[in-house]
Order: C-alpha cells, then structure tokens, then sequence
C-alpha cells in the first residue's frame, strides 16, 4: 500500500494541472482570442448610424483598406516611423553600450542609469516632452533658432520634418529599455575571450567589432523584434504631438483606426476591424521574417 502513495501523488498532480492551467488560459480566451474574433466579425460587415454592425460586406472593407491611397499612405508612414525609430534607438543604445564599456564601473554605472531614464517615462509624458520642444514659435527649438536669427524648419507643421520629429520622440523614449536591454547582454560576456583578444593586441574598436557585436547578436535581435512590434502600434507619441497632421502626413495605422471607430463624425468599426487585421498580418509578418534572419545570420 504505501508503494502506491508515489503513484496516487502524481496521478493527484496530473489530474491537478489543467485545473491550473484553467484561470490563464480562461484569461487568454477573454481578453486576446475573443476580440480578436469578435474584430474579425466585424470587419465582414457595415455599420449603421451608432456604429453597430447591420449589413454583411464579405471583404470589402478588407479590400477598401488594401487599394485606398489614404490608408495606404497611413501603412506606409508607419513602416517608416517604425523603421527610423528602431534603427535610431538600437543604435544609440548599441554605441551607448560599447562607449561605457571601456569606462570604470562608476562611470558606466552613472551612465547607464542616465541614459536608461526615458524608460521610466509614460509614452505621453515623453511626447508632452517632446511637445515642449517642437511646438510652433513657443517650442523651445523654435526659440533658440528664432534667437539664433536661423530659420525653424517647421518641426510639426512640415510633412516631413513632422515625421521626423515623431521618429525622434519614439526613438528617445524606446532608448531607454534598449540600453538596460544591451548594457545587460555586456554584462554577461566572457571576460576570457575579452581579455584573449587584449593580449593578442587588439584594440577597443577591433575587439568591439569583432567579438563584442557578434556576442550582442540575439540581445540585439530581441530589441529589433521587441520595438518593431511597438513600433507598428504607435499611437500616442502621434496623438500628443501631431493628431496625425499635417494633412495627414504623420497619421500612422492605430491613430487612423482610432479616428475610424471612436473619432468624429459616424463610426466606422468595420473598415477600423479591417485595419486591425491589416496591423496584426504586418506585425506577424515582420517578427517573422526578423526572426528567419536572426536564426541564419
């Protein structure tokens, strides 16, 4: 008899797990697989005046997002936030990381904690930072330019260098994470190899290039996969600073859907649903091709 207890202990065990399982998976349901259907459903039909979904469409709404210009140039404007801000923030983090590494422990970790601090800001406190910079004739930008008797060059209200100043608020507030994320990853490197590589007379640069970046590699590979995802959901840094203006020029796929479902005027959630797929299709399709990449590299 007590040869059996082992087993009744872990057929008790088995028989407990999927009642563990249970609460997190009833989570899952609720709040991720459940709207994602519900999002589906609702792009395969119209709207009436309040919003609620009356008449079935099939892909139309799918179709209208895929060929209009105007959503688009949304897609594209956030490809392209998305890509000057993880380039910008990675590699401020990465030269970051390789400059302190060559400095004594006090000043690598005074420095670190300084450049990791815009990860302890809320997205909106840093783009109500940004604000404070970039506003029209009262930023603090146009002031000095104005004093400097040089010309602004109309950080929020050009096109282009309102996309740019997007690109520069997200890459400051995503280059805090990314430098804990990269001083962490140098923390754990050999310090055999490092200092192998030092007897053989190899220099700060050579040693970085050749040992440090490659070590690096999946630290890095992480924080492109990470802030791309982010990234393709920008939404508030846009909202704060712009409201996706001028013209349009910085209206980005989550702020466009914002505007379709709870903006102004009629609600649209069909062709809102549809961006949605749009913006979870482009987000599957970007971690996996950066993670194809990553295994081969």
């Amino acid at each position: 008899m007590t040869g059996n207890v082992p087993h009744l202990r872990a057929r008790t065990r088995a028989g407990a797990a999927p009642l563990l399982v249970l609460p997190g998976l009833t989570l899952l349901l609720v709040f991720s697989y459940w709207p994602l259907v519900r999002t589906g459903w609702l792009s395969l039909h119209g709207s009436d005046l309040l919003g609620r979904p009356t008449r079935w469409v099939g892909l139309a709404n799918l179709e209208r997002v895929l060929t209009d210009p105007a959503l688009l140039r949304v897609v594209a404007t956030t490809v392209v936030v998305t890509a000057g801000s993880v380039v910008l923030a990675t590699g401020i983090a990465l030269v970051a990381g390789l400059l302190l590494r060559t400095t004594g422990r006090l000043v690598r970790t005074v420095g670190g904690v300084a450049l990791s601090l815009p990860f302890a800001y809320s997205a909106a406190a840093a783009s109500a930072t940004f604000s404070g910079l970039f506003t029209p004739s009262v930023g603090v930008l146009d002031r000095a330019a104005a004093a400097l008797g040089v010309p602004s060059p109309g950080w929020l209200t050009d096109p282009v260098w309102a996309v740019v100043s997007i690109v520069l608020a997200t890459a400051w507030y995503e280059a805090g994470f990314a430098v804990l994320v990269v001083l962490a990853a140098l923390s754990r490197l050999d310090p055999s190899v490092l200092e192998a590589a030092a007897l053989d007379g190899a220099g700060d640069l050579r040693t970085s290039v050749s040992i440090v970046v490659p070590a690096l590699r999946p630290s890095l590979l992480f924080l492109v996969v990470t802030q791309t995802v982010t990234g393709l959901q920008i939404f508030t840094q846009v909202q704060v600073l712009t409201r996706g203006g001028p013209a349009g020029a910085t209206t980005t796929i989550v702020q466009e859907l914002y505007e379709r479902a709870f903006g102004a005027g009629v609600p649209q959630y069909g062709v809102a649903s549809a961006l949605a797929l749009v913006l979870l299709v482009l987000v599957l399709v970007v971690s996996a091709a950066q993670f194809r990449l990553g295994r081969e590299r």
